[in-house]
């Protein structure tokens, strides 16, 4: 850390933010990492598509990522959590909720989402383990066993629904009440998607397992898990407090290298997107990469600046 403070705080250390600050760490820069707790991914069983970790536990993950910044000596890290961010480009300061505040120059917002799950019963508690939410990291530990998707958005779940046919010839939807166009009922019909319209009661299974799904009226559908698309909000409200803007979906508006807009702020992971990117792409491997772009643009940038 130089006097005038730390070239760029990173707050968040998840894959993005700490992908962020190894490539710092090896610019030779000066960050500081704030680990605010669990991660969205927390709950999940593994992590999969990630090259050469395909299965390893979220926290494990984090764990070697935290390991591998100790060879960086003027990459730091730091439990808790930011209580605000004043100042402007290339003097920042962050306070925290305990503990002394400090200076950087850059900001680097990694501190994700968190998932707004349907009030029904079972769900939470199983979420990441058999309620699930993308096939591609997912579906193959439940390939060729019964499935459901849960409608929570219309249009969407029905091509959900069609598209895990292709791990599990037994799926059904379980369409919650939302009506069905004659278009949905054809393709759902071409993928022999089974269809439940009743209310969803309940998720039951053993322990964090499910077994099966069961309505309002009717008897129950068995299945090995359930697929559903969830909503999500800012895990922190920092972003907007800093003039970020926030797209319809919820998450920060970058560009290709994580710029916010806001002079001296970016972001990187499943917090923010560009406009180019279709809502939903949130993916381990896709924040790590993110922060380690948002890393190089950051260097740059200080680059440029210090040539002034």
């Amino acid at each position: 850390m130089r006097d005038a403070g730390y070239d760029a705080v990173i707050i968040g250390a998840g894959p993005a933010g700490l992908s962020a600050a190894l490539v710092l760490g090896r610019s030779r820069r000066s960050a500081l990492v704030i680990d605010g707790g669990a991660g969205r991914n927390s709950a999940a069983a593994g992590v999969h598509g990630l090259l050469a970790c395909d299965g390893m536990s979220p926290d494990a993950l984090r764990t070697a990522g935290r390991e591998q910044l100790a060879e960086y000596l003027e990459v730091h890290l730091r439990e808790g959590r930011v209580r605000a961010v004043e100042g402007e480009c290339g003097g920042f300061t962050v306070a925290f909720e305990d503990g002394p505040p400090v200076n950087a120059r850059r900001i680097v917002l990694a501190t994700g989402v968190v998932e707004e799950l349907p009030g029904i019963a079972g769900l939470a508690e199983r979420w990441g383990k058999s309620v699930l939410g993308c096939p591609y990291c997912h579906a193959w530990e439940f390939r060729d066993r019964p499935l459901a998707v849960l409608a929570t958005e219309g249009r969407q779940d029905v091509v959900f629904a069609a598209q895990l046919t292709r791990w599990s010839r037994d799926v059904t939807l379980c369409a919650n009440g939302f009506p069905l166009s004659a278009e949905d009922e054809a393709l759902l019909r071409e993928r022999a998607v089974r269809v439940r319209q009743e209310p969803v009661r309940a998720v039951e299974g053993p322990e964090d397992e499910v077994e099966r799904v069961t309505f309002r009226e009717g008897g129950p559908v068995d299945c090995a898990a359930v697929f559903l698309h969830a909503t999500t909000r800012q895990a922190d409200p920092l972003a907007g407090k800093l003039g970020c803007v926030l797209q319809d979906d919820g998450t920060v508006r970058i560009d290709d290298v994580g710029f916010t807009g806001v002079p001296g702020v970016y972001a990187a992971g499943d917090l923010a997107r560009r406009e180019s990117c279709p809502p939903g792409m949130t993916f381990v491997v896709t924040a790590a990469a993110m922060g380690f772009v948002t890393a190089t643009a950051v260097d740059r940038e200080l680059f440029e600046e210090e040539l002034d």
